[in-house]
């Protein structure tokens, strides 16, 4: 009977433990959100995924602020920082320990994101104790059925770890000249359909184990013949319409998960590229193919915008192109205030009646449905 009463306890305890998550301020995940729906600072750092350092949080304290202040919607997490590794990401054991750190201490549910594709662009793998996963090019040759079951395995793990986001599937094109995409087989065929059919398998494995999938890199990267993490890409000259046709198939099935846009640019959409661009997100995206989800942006310190735009000037455009979350790694080169510059950037502009608090409460809202949609 002891060891009953005793293990009745534990399980109390647990349950006590996992509903006093987020920093111990509110009874669930609702209460959360109502709160932050009257408040729109809370609102503008739920519009924030950011990066940071080491393997615990208390190596990096600002981010650790943040999460406490909730200025903060969101953290990637990365094996690799330069030549330091493993940087975030050691072994199972220590990225659960750091992920149940960081949701614990954030003051609102939390995004913990990775990317995890399989092939060249995987955080997890053998190096740090995890499976080695197949080149979406590879899976593209097979049966649909076994990108499924292959997702799954990936999702299970991501599950197990604690993330609940991955910047994953790509729905690219392939076309081997692409440095980004085509030579590291992140792109499962060179045929529209074919990639329509295993992204989408790919997306449903990640959504039944409730791991958000991201479709990327919007309006499609395949056949950018330079890497938009170095510089300026235009693709205006070898962008075909096709690579729009996964969205819009995805989109007509409802897709609720996120789409990520790519720093790459077309003359004939706009004079900026397509991640600052009114004209990609809104007019595009949201408007002619009806997407009415979460937008996140690439990571806005790639060369393509950091090189090209100043830090307030990059973060206005990109929220005033319909952006919902700003992605800022903070892995090319780590700058420990960066997550305060930019949530500062964004009250500013508020402040100078720049990006009005009707903005910001729209992105809040998708992400707020999206949220509750796979953390209640």
């Amino acid at each position: 009977m002891k060891h009953i009463f005793k293990s009745i306890f534990c399980l109390l305890c647990i349950s006590l433990f996992v509903s006093t998550s987020y920093a111990n301020t509110y009874k669930n995940n609702e209460d959360a959100f109502k709160a932050i729906d009257n408040n729109y600072k809370a609102m503008i750092g739920q519009m924030l995924m950011i990066g940071m350092r080491g393997q615990s949080l208390s190596e990096d304290q600002e981010v650790q602020k943040m999460l406490e202040q909730g200025k903060v919607g969101g953290v990637i997490l990365f094996y690799s920082h330069g030549d330091l590794t493993p940087y975030n990401l050691a072994n199972k054991t220590q990225i659960q320990k750091l992920i149940q750190e960081l949701k614990n201490t954030s003051k609102y549910p939390l995004f913990v994101a990775v990317d995890q594709e399989g092939g060249k662009v995987q955080r997890l793998s053998r190096k740090n104790g995890f499976k080695d996963y197949p080149t979406a090019l590879s899976l593209g040759k097979k049966d649909s059925k076994n990108t499924y079951e292959t997702a799954k395995q990936i999702a299970l793990e991501l599950k197990e770890c604690g993330f609940n986001v991955n910047f994953a599937p790509s729905v690219d094109i392939h076309n081997p000249k692409s440095p980004a995409i085509g030579a590291k087989e992140r792109a499962f065929s060179p045929i529209a359909m074919e990639v329509i059919e295993h992204a989408y398998a790919y997306a449903k494995a990640m959504k039944k184990t409730n791991i958000i999938p991201t479709l990327k890199h919007f309006p499609g990267h395949g056949n950018a013949l330079k890497d938009s993490h170095l510089g300026f890409t235009d693709i205006t000259s070898t962008w075909q319409e096709k690579e729009l046709i996964p969205y819009k198939r995805f989109i007509e099935k409802e897709y609720n998960g996120m789409i990520m846009v790519a720093h790459v640019y077309h003359k004939q959409i706009d004079d900026k590229p397509a991640s600052l661009s009114h004209n990609a997100i809104t007019m595009l995206l949201r408007n002619r193919l009806k997407f009415n989800g979460v937008v996140i942006t690439d990571d806005m310190q790639m060369g393509a915008i950091n090189k090209h735009y100043s830090l307030k000037d990059s973060i206005y455009l990109a929220i005033q192109a319909g952006n919902d979350i700003l992605l800022f790694s903070n892995n090319f080169k780590y700058d420990p205030k960066l997550p305060e510059k930019v949530y500062t950037c964004i009250v500013e502009l508020v402040n100078e009646g720049k990006i009005s608090k009707q903005r910001i409460q729209e992105s809040w809202k998708r992400i707020r449905k999206m949220k509750t949609e796979y953390m209640l």
